[in-house]
């Protein structure tokens, strides 16, 4: 019984295992001393675990589910859809994180593909909803961990922070609108069986 318990518990924490033996070996090349404490960054581990948690809160409430929802129900073209589907984790990236936004769009893009018989095209798009997550997490310094970092250590604000990065963005963003524009049209009427509220 404990060895099933253990095995599950090790499945289920393949990442966090990983990261702890490639620490382990890692140390062998770097021996062990006081600096290691220097390596810590505490203000960007702390930024990152409050982001973490308020976003957690506002997703354990639904919010990301039902504004999605509402963004994606109704009467829509095929194209229109596919433009939403791609577009939407893009923007939502750069307040909520890459790893949510994917994880709040994903779903209800195989969801909503399947309603509109166009199976064939989940691929597709969830590849470029990938693409879109990362590409509009770069903009914000909150959009992923790495800007936290970056912010921090080269002691960027906010707004030079986004200024730097608008001109990469935008480029992103209209390569990803040729790229969700390729499909073609027709109408399609998408109902959730369940409403989500806030």
């Amino acid at each position: 019984m404990k060895k099933d318990v253990v095995i599950q518990w090790i499945k289920s924490e393949i990442i966090l295992i990983v990261a702890a033996i490639a620490a382990i070996i890692s140390s062998f090349f770097v021996p062990l001393s006081i600096e290691y404490i220097n390596y810590i960054d505490i203000r960007t581990l702390s930024l990152l675990f409050c982001l973490m948690i308020i976003i957690a809160g506002i997703q354990k409430c639904g919010v990301f589910e039902s504004l999605a929802q509402t963004l994606l129900s109704g009467n829509r073209s095929l194209r229109i859809l596919q433009i939403i589907l791609i577009i939407a984790p893009f923007f939502a990236a750069m307040l909520i994180t890459n790893d949510v936004a994917l994880i709040t769009f994903v779903p209800f893009t195989i969801s909503i593909l399947q309603m509109a018989k166009e199976e064939k095209r989940i691929i597709l798009v969830l590849v470029l909803q990938t693409i879109a997550a990362n590409l509009g997490s770069m903009a914000t310094p909150i959009g992923n961990p790495q800007n936290i970092y970056l912010c921090g250590f080269f002691k960027l604000d906010m707004m030079k922070f986004f200024v730097t990065m608008i001109p990469i963005s935008l480029l992103s963003l209209i390569i990803l609108g040729v790229f969700s524009i390729l499909c073609k049209n027709r109408n399609i009427q998408i109902h959730f069986p369940e409403k989500l509220s806030i």
